[in-house]
């Protein structure tokens, strides 16, 4: 069957649009839009969802909790934001939710956008700073999570007296821990303590580098890495009308709107790069890689445009530079959730091995997890 990967997807936590810039398109945040882009997204056969952490969005840890408990089998990635929470408090606060979900979490460690986007919420480190109390952070979530007698912490951001979480994580040793980031304090820690390095949309040869370059920090760490994309994907019957989707997506966007997401984050070298490919003439990365949500976005925005089978292929391109998950999103988000499961998914298990790719709706499912049981998939 071939190499095995899996397919994760995005709620919009801070609301939804059909056209980015256009408000008459667009749909509030709440409870009931979160639920139904996760149910569908899950019943398309994507296996873990992310959720953003700006200024903007809901909370992330309190909207992951909600969603997990009206869902069934799909994982939360939820955001490790260093400095914000005690590392021990965080410890407990992931092993209950990976014990109340069943062993349904993933960890997302992150530093936040920028200084400024920082500043706001009372942190006031610098870019690599960031990374230092991030890496400290994690040292001590993986001692607290498989320490069997209570330790100590005297670090250089954290302190701590006998530390002995409960209950430990149903996942052994800890949940899957992720990281995005190309700096180069976020390569050193991502090589030294994650599990899958998580790259925003790029060219394939670009990843294949990178891949590269990740598997052998890992190596000289005694360490070994999986390796995923976050990109966008617009899908269609034909071709013609993906790209017709594609420009319709960015076309309410005013200059002021644009001028604004040029100026934000800075300080992040992905996003930097993410500047760069926007600059693309005709956006075009490649051949069915597209730059022009990155003009009206922030952030991850690189998307694969085309056909059912022109998606797969780009999907394919990147499987063959060494990735095996893929977070992905797409506007409005249930709806392009749907089509990618209907459309690009059967071409998928095909080819590959596809984790939790499978037919069928809610009422079928085979493997709900004890906490799903309790509470339902409706909540």
């Amino acid at each position: 069957m071939g190499t095995e990967i899996d397919f994760g997807w995005f709620i919009p936590t801070m609301g939804d649009t059909a056209r980015i810039g256009d408000p008459t398109s667009s749909t509030p945040p709440s409870l009931d839009l979160f639920t139904h882009i996760a149910q569908t997204a899950e019943d398309a056969g994507f296996t873990y969802l992310l959720v953003p952490v700006m200024p903007e969005c809901y909370e992330a840890y309190i909207s992951c909790a909600m969603v997990s408990a009206r869902t069934q089998r799909i994982d939360m990635l939820v955001a490790a934001r260093a400095g914000f929470i005690a590392p021990p408090v965080m410890a407990k606060m992931l092993s209950t939710f990976d014990q109340l979900s069943g062993g349904r979490l993933r960890v997302n460690l992150i530093t936040g956008g920028d200084s400024a986007e920082m500043a706001a919420d009372g942190l006031f480190y610098d870019h690599d700073e960031r990374y230092d109390v991030l890496t400290e952070t994690v040292e001590i979530l993986k001692d607290a999570w498989t320490r069997d007698e209570p330790f100590d912490v005297d670090g250089r951001y954290f302190t701590a007296r006998g530390v002995h979480v409960q209950p430990r994580p149903v996942q052994a040793p800890h949940p899957p821990l992720y990281l995005g980031g190309m700096s180069e304090s976020a390569r050193e820690l991502c090589a030294s303590h994650a599990d899958v390095h998580l790259f925003w949309g790029d060219t394939p040869a670009n990843i294949a580098k990178n891949v590269q370059d990740m598997t052998a920090r890992a190596a000289a760490k005694g360490r070994t890495l999986d390796f995923g994309m976050r990109l966008q994907v617009i899908v269609r019957e034909t071709e013609e009308q993906a790209w017709a989707a594609a420009e319709d997506l960015i076309s309410a966007a005013s200059a002021e709107h644009r001028e604004s997401v040029q100026g934000r984050w800075s300080e992040s070298k992905a996003n930097d790069r993410m500047k760069e490919l926007a600059q693309a003439e005709g956006h075009l990365v490649g051949e069915h890689l597209w730059s022009g949500i990155a003009t009206v976005r922030h952030g991850a925005g690189i998307a694969i445009v085309g056909n059912p089978e022109q998606v797969a292929d780009t999907i394919a391109e990147f499987v063959d530079a060494g990735c095996s998950s893929f977070c992905l999103s797409g506007y409005p988000h249930a709806d392009e959730a749907a089509r990618f499961g209907h459309l690009v998914m059967p071409l998928l298990r095909e080819r590959f091995a596809v984790k939790g790719a499978r037919p069928g709706g809610r009422d079928s499912a085979e493997d709900t997890t004890p906490a799903a049981a309790l509470v339902g998939s409706d909540g």
